[in-house]
């Protein structure tokens, strides 16, 4: 195996709308939404044959999915990725696997279900969130800003 392939996915929504950073309820539909995405990876990455292998060494790429969440001011974003180790060379893998030779990488057929149904699913709940605590007062956004490097040239002449 000559190349390494890592994964990782990123599912991410402006809320610049939304003058406020997303809160309690809200926060809980997309930390739920990641729970929810991992473990449907999860449920659907198996089924895979792995004659003469030692048992020790077999799941490595379906116990390496992991999720977390990113919100800051007018965006958030669920971040799904898996960096499985090859039990031999050391490199990354999970995007090359395949169900048989010659079939979709396994990765895409993830992709495209989070599209279908998670994504879909996360973008109901979490506008019903919103709908629910739109006049909730919650903490102003924090934009930061740009410094820009102040410097004086100094000339000096002879």
């Amino acid at each position: 195996m000559a190349d390494s392939f890592e994964v990782d996915f990123r599912l991410s929504f402006d809320a610049d709308n939304l003058e406020r950073e997303l809160i309690g309820e809200e926060l809980r539909v997309v930390q739920e939404a990641r729970k929810t995405i991992l473990r449907d990876i999860q449920k659907q990455w198996v089924g895979w044959k792995y004659k003469g292998r030692d048992p020790q060494t077999v799941g490595n790429s379906r116990r390496a999915w992991k999720a977390s969440e990113q919100t800051q001011a007018g965006t958030f974003a669920i971040i799904i990725e898996n960096e499985a180790k090859h039990y031999r060379s050391g490199r990354s893998y999970t995007a090359a696997v395949r169900r048989s030779k010659g079939a979709r990488p396994e990765v895409e057929i993830v992709w495209e279900n989070l599209l279908e149904s998670n994504l879909p699913q996360l973008q109901r709940d979490l506008a019903e969130a919103i709908a629910r605590t739109i006049d909730t007062e919650g903490p102003p956004k924090r934009v930061r800003q740009n410094r820009q490097s102040s410097y004086q040239r100094i000339q000096i002449e002879s």
